[in-house]
């Protein structure tokens, strides 16, 4: 009895008192002395958050994509997918916060967060739920106005995806700083608190970029700063547009939501506006292929304009790298388009056999026509070459609606001037380009008008054009003087911002007798002098300062004829130079757009006149001299420059040593 006693009292003191595991039997013999005790049998670890969270994580989310996304129409198989990555979100983020409550420190506070932020994504998950037909059937957004609906699925839809990313981004972010300390005693909260804010940080930004954009596309505002800017309709086209007594139907065959389209749609818009006789259509050529088989169209980017038997077609492209140049001259093909279908071609005769600028053969680089042959072709003229063997010397042909004599270096023969001068008084139109230079007698051309031609060349020392810098320079007139003239008036409207070259001009003046209607529709500037005597410096002894005039329009009503047709008008223009119509001077200045406005009155278009917008780039001009210069400068001046800065700086240097020393 002692014995028991006193061993119940030992295993009180030892806390194994009521309720404490029962003492081994007494039949159980004890283990040996120095024998090892038997380990205690373990508890089966709990399961708690690892690293294998966060595939499960990313798992579930693919699993959701895949469900809504990519086979939402199997029903079976997107039900399979949707719930099992909804329950496996549930599941993991549960884990989570049971790991939060069981750890204690710093691991604590990181898996609280980290939960924290799970449970941000199933919310998010959540509010998508609400975007589908059944979430919005439950919560009765379906059975909305349509506009509150819209809104509503609008901010849902917003709101999901922001949460969605702020949720994921720092989660996985944290748990790539929180991996390598998993298995340590001790973690670096600071460490996984700086990767997951990095992340929130990174979500925020990428949510405010998409939410921006989207803010920025709902905004009706366009500001077009791009290397391809479209050329807007100009004066000239939309007056066109004006004249039209007829229908026209424009339609343009372009892709749905094409970038290019969207461009040429704005500015056939902007042509409709013009005439009531418009009408413009944008077609997508698959979607209307017995549409695009009858206009004949087999490509994208095509604009087709008809109007009753005539068709014209205008090709732009679909594909913005390739049509952007096409988009800078759309105006000026357009309206190129438009004249072929509103009227018919005619036809333009340039003399030749005299040396003309027209004639290829021994002319130098600059002075050609190439691009007044172009301006013609705008206009829907077809041009021809007219010499003795086309009927210059006896009858000029009955289609010339306009025949033009550019810078004769040869005088013409009685016969041919007898042969313009029948024509002129026939009603004929003709343009006269006389050059001083040619050191012949072109009085006989000017007479078939009414006038007379002054020859000597004209200077001024004030205001000039610069090309070879040296004194000759001062023969390059600039002149921003127009009367108000039909043949003028785009440049009287606009004079001062757009000067006319004259390099090398002569000078015209009227005979007598008033048959003819005369307007000098040009003048040179109060300073210019007649250069008689060639040193181009003004002599106030022998020369005077006075408005000289360099263009002239003559007009004159013609009785009809025995066939009984209505009454025509002889219309001559003569410009007492001829190289203000050369390549090299119709680029500069405004000497394209005179030759347009006189080209256009003497067709009896003078209503058509005005501006024809473009965004085509400046050329770029490279001369032989330029060439030299830049060549010499790059080979020879800039490395002797640097070479002599090199030398200047070391003996300066070496200077102030020996100084020192």
């Amino acid at each position: 009895m002692k014995d028991k006693q006193a061993q119940a009292d030992e295993a009180e003191i030892r806390g194994e008192g009521a309720g404490s595991a029962p003492l081994p039997d007494a039949g159980r013999e004890a283990p040996p002395a120095g024998d090892p005790a038997p380990a205690a049998p373990r508890e089966a670890p709990a399961l708690r958050a690892g690293g294998w969270m966060v595939p499960a994580y990313a798992g579930a989310l693919l699993a959701l994509f895949l469900g809504e996304r990519v086979v939402p129409t199997i029903e079976w198989l997107r039900y399979a997918l949707s719930g099992l990555g909804f329950l496996t979100l549930v599941l993991v983020t549960a884990l989570r916060f049971a790991t939060a409550v069981r750890e204690t420190g710093e691991r604590r506070a990181v898996e609280r967060a980290l939960a924290i932020l799970s449970a941000l994504g199933v919310v998010a998950v959540a509010a998508y739920f609400t975007t589908t037909d059944a979430g919005q059937a439950m919560l009765g957004v379906s059975r909305a106005a349509p506009e509150l609906r819209a809104r509503v699925d609008a901010a849902t839809t917003v709101a999901w995806i922001a949460l969605l990313v702020m949720a994921t981004v720092p989660l996985f972010f944290g748990e790539a700083a929180l991996a390598p300390m998993r298995r340590a005693e001790r973690i670096e909260g600071r460490r996984v608190r700086a990767a997951t804010l990095s992340g929130l940080t990174l979500g925020f930004a990428a949510v405010y970029s998409a939410l921006f954009v989207f803010a920025a596309s709902q905004l009706d505002l366009k500001v077009d700063f791009s290397y391809y800017r479209t050329a807007r309709p100009g004066d000239s086209t939309k007056r066109v547009a004006e004249s039209l007594t007829e229908p026209l139907k424009i339609t343009a065959f372009f892709p749905q939501q094409n970038e290019v389209g969207a461009e040429v749609e704005g500015y056939l818009r902007e042509v409709k506006a013009a005439s009531p006789q418009i009408t413009v259509e944008m077609q997508d050529r698959l979607l209307v292929p017995a549409l695009a088989k009858e206009a004949k169209v087999t490509q994208d980017g095509v604009i087709v304009l008809s109007r009753d038997s005539s068709r014209e077609t205008l090709t732009v492209g679909s594909d913005m790298k390739s049509a952007g140049a096409k988009l800078k001259s759309i105006d000026a093909d357009f309206q190129k388009a438009l004249l072929k279908v509103i009227r018919p071609a005619r036809i333009a005769y340039l003399t030749v056999g005299h040396g003309e600028l027209n004639e290829t053969a021994g002319q130098v680089a600059g002075r050609t026509v190439k691009d007044l042959r172009k301006v013609f072709e705008s206009q829907n003229y077809t041009v021809k070459d007219l010499g003795l063997a086309q009927g210059l010397g006896s009858e000029i042909p009955k289609d010339a609606s306009v025949v033009l004599v550019l810078g004769p270096q040869k005088e013409f023969l009685p016969e041919e001037i007898g042969a313009l001068k029948r024509y002129a008084e026939g009603g004929g139109h003709l343009l006269f380009a006389l050059d001083p230079e040619a050191k012949v007698d072109l009085n006989p051309l000017a007479g078939i008008v009414g006038l007379t031609w002054k020859p000597e060349i004209l200077a001024m020392d004030r205001a000039f054009a610069v090309r070879r810098h040296n004194d000759s320079d001062r023969t390059i007139l600039i002149t921003t003087r127009y009367s108000s003239h039909a043949s003028v008036s785009t440049l009287s409207r606009n004079a001062q911002q757009a000067p006319t070259l004259f390099p090398g001009a002569s000078s015209l003046d009227k005979q007598g007798g008033d048959e003819l209607k005369v307007d000098f529709v040009v003048r040179s500037m109060p300073e210019a002098f007649a250069d008689a005597n060639g040193n181009f410096k003004f002599d106030a002894e022998s020369e005077k300062r006075s408005a000289y005039n360099l263009a002239a329009a003559v007009s004159k009503e013609v009785a009809p004829g025995a066939d009984g047709k209505e009454k025509k008008e002889l219309r001559a223009f003569v410009v007492a130079e001829a190289d203000m119509f050369s390549d090299a001077a119709i680029r500069a200045g405004a000497n394209g757009l005179f030759a347009l406005d006189a080209l256009r009155w003497l067709g009896g278009e003078e209503s058509y006149a005005g501006e024809i917008t473009t965004s085509e780039d400046v050329r770029i001009e490279h001369t032989k001299e330029k060439d030299q210069v830049w060549f010499w400068a790059t080979i020879l001046v800039a490395p002797a420059m640097v070479l002599g800065l090199g030398l200047f700086i070391t003996r300066r240097g070496r200077r102030a040593s020996g100084r020192r020393a």
